[in-house]
């Protein structure tokens, strides 16, 4: 390419870009089609799904993956959701909420997820305190594998919040 073509270039992309701000971060936060209900009184779009079963697992640290699928789910898109290849359509974040509060967030995000036919969403969760066992990390684990809606769970890739969050495979709502 001659270098008079490359500056002509050069000079059209820099006009058009005139008045734009730089992104001082290369993280793009995806806007969720479902909102997290807020703590106003709660009522349910049907029985709860979450039912406190406690599984015999061990707890898992801040530094620690979650991994579970379905028997009938293959290796292989496990290792596509771990690796983030899902588009995701949904998001819940349960930063700053109490146990009892992220419990009825969960399962009300999954009912409409499962309502909108939500395939894969992604639910933060946190990493924990520091030097403690991050406690609603665990819980999740026990509630999603406890879940007949939930095909795969696994801990996200660096760009979802890697072990601060996790994918979730759903199964798709049949027909009423």
């Amino acid at each position: 390419m001659p270098k008079k073509n490359l500056d002509d270039q050069l000079d059209a992309f820099q006009k058009a870009v005139t008045g734009t701000k730089k992104l001082t971060t290369n993280k793009v936060r995806l806007a969720s089609r479902i909102k997290p209900p807020v703590s106003a009184p709660r009522k349910p779009v049907s029985e709860p799904l979450i039912v406190d079963e406690t599984l015999s697992l061990d707890p898992v640290t801040s530094e620690g993956t979650l991994s579970y699928k379905h028997a009938s789910i293959s290796h292989k898109i496990l290792r596509h959701l771990r690796k983030g290849q899902y588009d995701i359509e949904a998001e819940l974040d349960l930063h700053g909420l109490s146990v009892e509060q992220a419990k009825h967030a969960v399962d009300d995000f999954l009912q409409a997820c499962l309502h909108q036919q939500v395939r894969v969403a992604l639910i933060i969760h946190g990493k924990g305190r520091y030097h403690q066992l991050p406690i609603l990390k665990n819980k999740l684990n026990h509630w999603l594998r406890s879940l007949p809606v939930v095909l795969a769970f696994c801990s996200a890739d660096a760009t979802h919040g890697s072990r601060g969050a996790v994918y979730v495979l759903l199964k798709q709502k049949v027909a009423d």
